[in-house]
């Protein structure tokens, strides 16, 4: 396969994608901590894009709920990063029967004025898919 037709065939995968932002592949572990105060959850971060995330879980969140997304990747130089991110559970589905999956919607975009490194893992994992 040639250069151009595979960054053809990725531009139409990316076209397929039902979102309006495409997310892009993220896994690793997260804390999901509800903002009511109740007990916090490690998950796993499936895919996220500026304005969500999906993850799955064993504890089940509630729609609407409002909770705060603590993460840990590694940047270009393979230093480790940490980013928290308010959001809002916009969708919950049993998965599997280990768990829930569950939407998160952020309270703020991703910018790279708040979060430097994510903003910029994103912006090059998206780039690259293309």
């Amino acid at each position: 396969m040639k250069r151009g037709e595979t960054k053809q065939l990725a531009g139409m995968a990316a076209a397929g994608e039902r979102r309006k932002f495409v997310r892009a592949t993220l896994v690793g572990s997260a804390l999901v901590s509800p903002k009511s105060g109740g007990r916090a959850c490690t998950a796993v971060l499936d895919n996220m894009n500026k304005i969500g995330a999906g993850l799955h879980t064993k504890d089940r969140f509630q729609l609407n709920e409002k909770v705060t997304v603590s993460l840990v990747f590694l940047d270009s130089d393979r230093v480790e990063q940490q980013e928290k991110l308010d959001g809002t559970v916009t969708w919950v589905k049993p998965w599997e029967k280990k768990g829930f999956l569950i939407g998160v919607v952020w309270d703020d975009i991703v910018t790279k004025e708040k979060n430097r490194w994510l903003y910029y893992y994103l912006e090059e994992t998206l780039k690259a898919s293309v």
